[in-house]
């Protein structure tokens, strides 16, 4: 990774590789991605046709007015990823530390990463300690 280029209030983030293009890590689907070619074209995308679909303005929108606000160094996070079964709704998702979240969905998605569609998981979550 040569830069991260945006991390998203759901918790989403766009890195520029090595290789100049612009991927994108879905963490609430375990889901990657190349989304651009370079970071002109990513721009291009964000405020333009993707805009909606990547940072979900509605839905961001919706989480202010039920209350949940974000504080300086958070991100949304689902307490159940929809990897796992459970849905992008507003009892699904809480203000967490941008930390927590990336360490709680990176290891979800590395134990779940070469499992088939439909399998029964038992996720383990564990705390690092500095």
């Amino acid at each position: 990774m040569k830069a991260i280029a945006l991390i998203t209030c759901l918790g989403d983030m766009f890195f520029i590789g090595k290789d100049e293009y612009v991927y994108r890590l879905e963490t609430g689907e375990c889901h990657f991605e190349k989304v651009a070619d370079s970071h002109h074209e990513f721009e291009q995308l964000l405020n333009g046709e993707k805009f909606d679909e990547w940072l979900l303005p509605l839905l961001v929108e919706k989480l202010i007015k039920a209350g949940k606000v974000l504080n300086e160094n958070q991100v949304y996070s689902f307490k159940k990823p929809s990897v796992l079964g459970d849905e992008y709704s507003l009892e699904n998702i809480e203000p967490t530390n941008i930390s927590v979240h990336f360490a709680f969905s990176g290891q979800i998605c590395e134990q779940i990463k070469d499992l088939p569609d439909g399998t029964k998981v038992n996720i383990k979550f564990e705390a690092k300690k500095d």
